[in-house]
């Protein structure tokens, strides 16, 4: 008798012991999850900085380039702002094919695997 409340008291420990391990598990795999997730983003917003930044000083470029051929540089920088008010309102026309789907889409790939 005394041997069946022994191995009833170590399955009960080995159960819990189990459930620890599994509540941790859990908790990792959710950390790693989150870590990639967010070091994606991170990566994702590096390559828009960096990206900003270069179009920034090709715009001016392109605007002076503009400018000079026309003979005044408001003319050029008034075109490269109009090109990008038309690109601006085909991204916001398109904006959950473009944008909302595939970033969605990435977040749930890092998500899942």
């Amino acid at each position: 008798m005394n041997s069946t409340f022994e191995n009833i008291e170590k399955l009960v420990t080995a159960a819990g012991d189990l459930a620890e391990t599994k509540i941790e598990l859990v908790k990792l795999k959710a950390a790693g999850k989150i870590s990639a997730s967010l070091s994606s983003l991170v990566a994702v917003i590096m390559v828009l900085v960096f990206s900003g930044a270069a179009l920034t000083v090709i715009s001016f470029g392109f605007a002076f380039f503009i400018g000079s051929k026309l003979d005044n540089v408001s003319y050029g920088f008034f075109i490269v702002g109009g090109i990008y008010a038309l690109a601006g309102l085909l991204v916001y026309i398109n904006r959950k094919k473009w944008v909302q789907l595939p970033l969605s889409n990435m977040f749930i790939d890092k998500i899942i695997t």
